[in-house]
């Protein structure tokens, strides 16, 4: 918990060096994964060539692959702040390693701004419904590749319609 099975495991450089060749890594951003990717048999995959790591190395491992492929995002954004939030924010281990993978970027914790860490989707989705409320593409294709600027989700009225908010017009703007 918070880090300490990572912190009492040594990096295996060798797995680690295996993970890092997912061609996913070097690919540019907007890009998105999930488990089509990363799932159980993938690591399973990878372990297969190097049998009997301790647990606390696999997770120091693990965690030392998240600190170098946020690490290299940032250095390639040549970012200098790098705003940190949820759990992997309360991680010492992971965010030490982040912090010997970018010196001279300054690691600022979200609630240090008023965004409390643990608030962030949350923050989003508040963020995102505000936008759809008010006719204001929440998807740029410069951000994400879509093919056009996109207002996400609908807001669909109960049967007693709220009079806090003026009827829109199909092209989705106040009347």
């Amino acid at each position: 918990m918070d880090g300490a099975l990572a912190a009492r495991g040594r990096v295996d450089e060798r797995l680690l060096t295996d993970l890092l060749a997912e061609p996913y890594y070097r690919l540019p951003p907007p890009k998105t994964t999930g488990k089509e990717l990363f799932h159980d048999g993938y690591l399973d995959h990878h372990l297969d060539a190097f049998p009997g790591i301790e647990p606390a190395d696999l997770v120091a491992t693990l965690t030392a692959l998240t600190a170098r492929t946020v690490a290299d995002a940032v250095r390639s954004a040549e970012l200098d702040t790098l705003v940190v939030s949820g759990g992997g924010a309360a991680n010492p281990a992971l965010m030490a390693m982040l912090g010997g993978e970018l010196p001279g970027v300054r690691l600022v914790p979200s609630a240090e701004l008023g965004a409390p860490g643990g608030a962030k989707e949350a923050i989003a989705f508040a963020l995102i419904g505000w936008q759809t409320l008010h006719g204001v593409p929440a998807t740029l294709p410069s951000c994400t590749g879509a093919g056009g600027a996109r207002i996400l989700g609908t807001i669909t009225p109960g049967a007693a319609r709220c009079s806090c908010h003026p009827p829109r017009t199909r092209h989705g703007r106040c009347t």
